[in-house]
């Protein structure tokens, strides 16, 4: 039995992940998620999987967490494999974040929610709960601590797309890749491995909301093929988190710290 964790598991990647792994009675999988009040997707597919168990959490409050632990602990009797930490998107006032960073200049109160919400939202959230059941996976067999990023995060990648925006979330993400390899350094002699990914381009509802305007989707295509001249589209939920999770039950000492793609590299991000 291999135990797994994620976050954000309600809708997108993290519902993907849960649908794949919850299909293999040899797993089990806990769905961290916010409230049940928009988990209709998941709480259908957990009526016909007992290897999913839906833990209601605050991803913002250490103490709600530490019950969130204390819930997994009670099923697997004191252990976790793997957790994936999916949970997360572009905070701070909408207005903002469709600005370069020249564009804050005269914004300070702006600029300042703009990076302070997306380091609530993004870095320190995951951080709890990686401290919340850190005791967990070190008892677990895999050992396995995994980020889910963006390119956006990515220095080389905002070079060559040439986009400005996103500042405070591209911070955060960037951010959290670096808290994710520090974890990885601090915990290698435990046995414990760390990595940050990038899940591609997926068509989930939240990409649909930013570039389903074919203008919208016209100008990041445009800034794709700086990148990769073939990406025409989004990939499916499914086929990402395939890619994923080859990764993720391939990754090794040696690639741990990195932050990769969903094919296992450094430069191929769609």
């Amino acid at each position: 039995m291999v135990s797994w964790a994620i976050t954000g598991a309600t809708r997108g990647i993290g519902l993907g992940f849960v649908d794949n792994l919850s299909a293999d009675p040899a797993n089990t999988v806990f769905a961290l998620i916010r409230s049940r009040a928009t988990a209709g997707a998941l709480e259908q597919l957990a009526a016909t999987r007992k290897t999913i168990h839906i833990i209601v959490t605050d991803l913002a409050d250490p103490k709600s967490l530490v019950q969130a632990a204390a819930d997994i602990s009670a099923v697997t009797g004191g252990s976790l494999d793997v957790l994936i930490l999916n949970a997360g998107s572009a905070a701070g006032p909408p207005e903002a974040s469709v600005l370069a960073p020249a564009a804050f200049h005269g914004k300070e109160e702006a600029l300042e929610k703009e990076i302070n919400e997306n380091i609530k939202a993004n870095l320190l959230s995951n951080m709890y709960v990686i401290h919340a059941v850190l005791d967990l996976i070190r008892h677990g067999a895999e050992k396995k601590l995994v980020f889910i990023s963006s390119p956006s995060g990515d220095l080389e990648f905002t070079r060559r797309t040439g986009l400005a925006a996103l500042v405070g979330y591209s911070v955060a993400k960037a951010g959290m890749n670096v808290v994710t390899t520090k974890f990885g350094a601090e915990l290698a002699r435990e046995g414990i491995r760390t990595l940050s990914m990038s899940p591609g381009w997926v068509d989930t509802d939240a990409a649909q909301a930013v570039t389903g305007d074919p203008e919208v989707r016209k100008f990041m295509l445009d800034a794709f093929h700086k990148v990769d001249p073939n990406v025409t589209g989004p990939i499916s939920v499914g086929e990402s988190v395939a890619e994923q999770l080859r990764v993720i039950r391939g990754l090794t000492e040696a690639d741990s710290g990195k932050f990769l793609t969903h094919h296992g590299n450094e430069d191929e991000w769609f």
